[in-house]
């Protein structure tokens, strides 16, 4: 008897606590506005980042990632591209600094700023991290320690 009222216990406060956790912490505002922006996308998760809730989905068949505003605004999103994907004053400027480097990488982000790609190339003996605005201006460029 008491094993079976220790049980009992045990079960009603698991289920208490369950019933206490917010299942989707995702707002309806969030939601509504993601489906607006990406239509017929695949969600694959949510995350509460804090100040932004970040999407992470499958749009077009590609991997991306977006962010939002607890109020539902999209303050951007990120996708990974194939480097023949670029714009071609984007590719014309990195193969004109990077002769030497394989591209390995290319992320395109999109905000308030516009769209940019980051490209990480990597070279015999060096890696590479660099930002290009759509006109194939860098914004910026960083080594990376191989």
């Amino acid at each position: 008897m008491k094993r079976l009222l220790l049980s009992l216990s045990c079960i009603l406060t698991v289920i208490a606590a369950t019933a206490a956790v917010d299942p989707d912490p995702v707002s309806e505002e969030v939601k509504t506005s993601f489906k607006k922006e990406f239509p017929g996308a695949q969600v694959l998760s949510w995350s509460d980042l804090g100040e932004l809730v970040k999407a992470t989905f499958l749009y077009s068949g590609y991997r991306s990632e977006a962010y939002f505003s607890a109020e539902g605004e999209l303050q951007g999103s990120v996708r990974n591209i194939f480097y023949n994907q670029v714009p071609l004053a984007v590719s014309k400027e990195v193969d004109r600094k990077f002769t030497d480097a394989d591209v390995m990488e290319v992320s395109e982000i999109t905000n308030a700023n516009g769209t940019s790609y980051i490209i990480r190339l990597e070279s015999e003996k060096k890696k590479y991290k660099v930002q290009v605005d759509a006109s194939g201006n860098t914004i910026k460029s960083e080594k990376i320690k191989k």
